[in-house]
């Protein structure tokens, strides 16, 4: 199946018309609708139709009781959720993202090339989702990571085989990959742009070709952590703002000296 159909829930059509005519540019297919928002809000209608659509977005004009309630029929549905906000991010919109109840937030003001990095981003992981586990082969590493156990991750209850996975995570970083992470880390729990880390990144001027090099690494870098014990994605995406790094990824590395060490020295 071609995953380029994509849902538009709205209380007003008239306002999507720009998000519309961009994601037309990229090849998906929009279906733009408020009668299927007020049918299932009136419970006329079944979560059925969500089956046909890859992608579906959460307009701005849906008011958050609403999106609560919408989000856990279109989770049992396979599909991509995506918010669609004006400017301002509300402080549930983050949550729902950071939990990955939702999948993405975008705006009316993001540019294609934003939009097009967005649903690419999700179309890998959902096709990673889509993927078993049960073939994964735990690559054994030299002795030292026996001796990597501090009090730190004994107290989090992680197993041998755990630390395993996330030391041999942490070694197959590329020079970039680690780059960014430990820009990320430095950062804590603040929003770095996406300029800003190519800036830093690269040491140059920022170009679309560092942009786009950007998004595949951070694409790269949930991909690698994704067989780890982290509950969510590593880095957070904040479409339109930046990225920021997981907490739990933060306070793993920030605590233990020997994760700290792998990724700071790249």
């Amino acid at each position: 199946m071609i995953m380029n159909q994509v849902l538009i829930l709205t209380r007003n059509i008239l306002n999507e018309q720009e998000i519309q005519q961009k994601l037309q540019v990229l090849n998906y297919e929009v279906y733009c609708s408020a009668n299927h928002f007020e049918d299932y809000n009136q419970q006329v209608q079944t979560p059925e139709v969500f089956k046909f659509f890859q992608y579906v977005i959460l307009s701005e004009s849906i008011c958050e009781s609403e999106v609560k309630a919408l989000v856990p029929v279109l989770r049992k549905q396979s599909v991509n959720i995506i918010r669609k906000v004006d400017t301002n991010l509300t402080t549930v919109d983050q949550e729902y993202l950071e939990t990955e109840q939702i999948h993405a937030i975008i705006s009316a003001e993001d540019s294609v090339d934003e939009l097009r990095e967005c649903l690419y981003s999700l179309k890998k992981k959902m096709g990673a989702r889509e993927e078993t586990y049960h073939n994964d082969k735990v690559v054994q590493l030299s002795g030292k990571v026996s001796l990597i156990r501090p009090n730190y991750l004994s107290e989090r209850s992680m197993t041998q085989l755990e630390i395993q996975k996330f030391a041999d995570t942490l070694h197959r970083l590329s020079p970039i990959e680690a780059r960014l992470i430990s820009i990320l880390i430095k950062s804590e729990d603040q929003v770095v742009t996406r300029e800003e880390l190519c800036r830093q990144i690269w040491n140059e001027e920022v170009t679309k070709s560092h942009l786009a090099s950007l998004s595949s690494t951070v694409t790269r870098i949930k991909d690698k952590f994704e067989h780890t014990t982290l509950e969510n994605a590593a880095i957070h995406t904040l479409w339109g703002k930046g990225y920021r790094v997981n907490p739990e990824l933060l306070e793993l590395i920030q605590n233990d000296e020997y994760f700290n060490r792998i990724v700071m020295n790249g």
